[in-house]
């Protein structure tokens, strides 16, 4: 696959000059093409330059935007095996892709991540539902609005009668909203005395409303008004806001004015021909055609989850057990210079959040080298894997006692044939535990790649979430996933470490 050759480029890349490093105190290197190099870089258009609608035109493919968790503006299905964005924004960008003549890629990621992205150049434009305002407007152009939609709070059935309307949150209550979304700016300026709980997706907050931990949900109304009527515990009241909704537009960088236009154009030929309320009842009919009668029957969406997380974290082992043996040997090579770019490595990596390398290296690295989400979260992943690995592994070999390898050496062995042969051996029975708790740490943490669109189990879960307005149920059947994989794999190291003890007792 193309994500693999490309990470095992930049992660061997990698290893093979850590491992120059911690050989030699000169560094040389070999002039020729580096690995990223390879691979086509992404445009980043250069602000003030009208030249986007070029860059578009001439790669043949518009990139879009998306955060598929807010039905039914954009939710994704399984089709033919595979994840498909669909709703009222996927039709929007079909017209507008169709316009310009060229192919539409969707990309899909968590909301809060859009208007960097778009800032890096990782895409061209927005359509998530994404309200004009005039805070994101200082970083962004948009587009004429597209769909005005008021705002409403989803409640629970059973407390009608306590909140009849929305001066409940006025004076207090407790909402939930989305993460980085316009509810959250209206929340505070408009409900200051209520306890807000922020949260990453829609689906996050019916969840918390489902389970009593929040009195209401703020939403689009189009939005809101889906939820209640899949859900009879639900019900919808008016959010009386003495604002008018800017209504939804799509983002693109700034001082774009040819693509700005040309997006406009589409727009006003769909508003035209009637198309937007179109979209609206095809999107809601395309959720009806996706739910299913059983449960079982969203088994295909955790299966795939299931197997892009194994290849993530079969992949991440691998590399970081290469990263680590080198950061390893690194650590422990006499040359001081050596021995400090790998603790500064591994410090930095150590003392930083999972999710803010996942983030740092798509936003960073991907549209300069071209990289997919998948290609990006597995790099990210790996180095941090390589991380711990490395003080688990250098751990080890510092337990060995120092006279095992002074005794080989007096037999002529060679440094690397002892590391093979005598102490690697015997360290491996002290690192195993701790090789196995990162492995089974890694399944785990494989969920963070989710953040930037990689479909792995938790981004299916949230799939299903949204097809079904039901939070609780997705994220149960995921628990059970997860538990059923780190509990077969940690038996699994336990029967490999009890025979390799019983071969040492011999």
């Amino acid at each position: 696959m193309k994500y693999m050759k490309q990470i095992i480029l930049v992660c061997m890349t990698l290893v093979l000059a850590m491992v120059g490093l911690s050989q030699s105190p000169v560094l040389a290197t070999e002039e020729g093409q580096s690995a990223a190099s390879t691979i086509d870089a992404g445009e980043a258009t250069a602000p003030g330059e009208d030249t986007l609608y070029q860059d578009i035109q001439e790669r043949g493919v518009i990139r879009v935007g998306t955060n598929s968790t807010y039905a039914p503006f954009e939710f994704s299905i399984l089709k033919d095996g595979k994840n498909q964005v669909v709703g009222l924004d996927i039709f929007l960008a079909q017209k507008i892709a169709d316009d310009l003549g060229v192919d539409l890629q969707v990309v899909d990621m968590e909301f809060s991540n859009l208007l960097t992205s778009l800032d890096t150049g990782q895409i061209d434009i927005v359509l998530a539902g994404m309200t004009s305002t005039e805070e994101r407007a200082k970083s962004v152009d948009f587009s004429d609005i597209y769909q005005v939609s008021g705002q409403s709070f989803v409640i629970q059935e059973s407390k009608v009668s306590e909140i009849t309307d929305d001066s409940y949150f006025s004076n207090g209550g407790k909402i939930s909203i989305g993460e980085g979304t316009t509810q959250q700016l209206l929340v505070g300026e408009y409900y200051p005395n209520s306890e807000v709980q922020v949260m990453r997706t829609t689906t996050d907050s019916i969840s918390a409303l489902d389970s009593g931990l929040v009195d209401g949900v703020l939403l689009d109304e189009d939005v809101a008004g889906a939820y209640a009527a899949e859900n009879p515990s639900l019900t919808v009241i008016e959010a009386n806001l003495p604002i008018q909704d800017p209504g939804k537009a799509a983002a693109m960088p700034k001082d774009q004015p040819t693509l700005q236009a040309a997006v406009n154009e589409s727009i006003s030929d769909a508003q035209e021909q009637g198309l937007i309320d179109q979209w609206l009842e095809e999107s809601y009919q395309i959720i009806e055609d996706n739910r299913q009668s059983t449960w079982a029957a969203y088994a295909p969406y955790f299966v795939n989850g299931l197997k892009t997380t194994l290849v993530i974290s079969a992949t991440a082992i691998f590399f970081g057990l290469i990263i680590g043996a080198a950061l390893a040997l690194m650590r422990l090579s006499e040359n001081k210079l050596v021995d400090l770019i790998a603790q500064a490595y591994i410090e930095v990596v150590r003392g930083t959040p999972l999710m803010i390398q996942v983030l740092f290296v798509y936003l960073g690295f991907a549209g300069m080298f071209g990289w997919s989400t998948m290609t990006s979260g597995l790099v990210a992943v790996s180095l941090n894997s390589g991380a711990y690995i490395a003080e688990i592994i250098r751990g080890g070999i510092s337990s060995v006692d120092k006279g095992q390898a002074e005794a080989a050496r007096s037999l002529g062995l060679g440094y690397w044939t002892t590391m093979r042969k005598v102490i690697f051996p015997q360290s491996l029975r002290s690192i195993w535990p701790s090789l196995g708790n990162e492995f089974v740490s890694l399944i785990k943490e494989s969920s963070i790649v989710s953040t930037i669109g990689v479909a792995e189990l938790t981004f299916q879960t949230r799939n299903v979430s949204t097809i079904t307005f039901n939070g609780i149920i997705p994220l149960i059947i995921s628990m059970a996933i997860y538990f059923m994989l780190t509990f077969t794999l940690t038996k699994l190291l336990n029967v490999y470490e009890r025979r390799m003890n019983e071969k040492y007792a011999q």
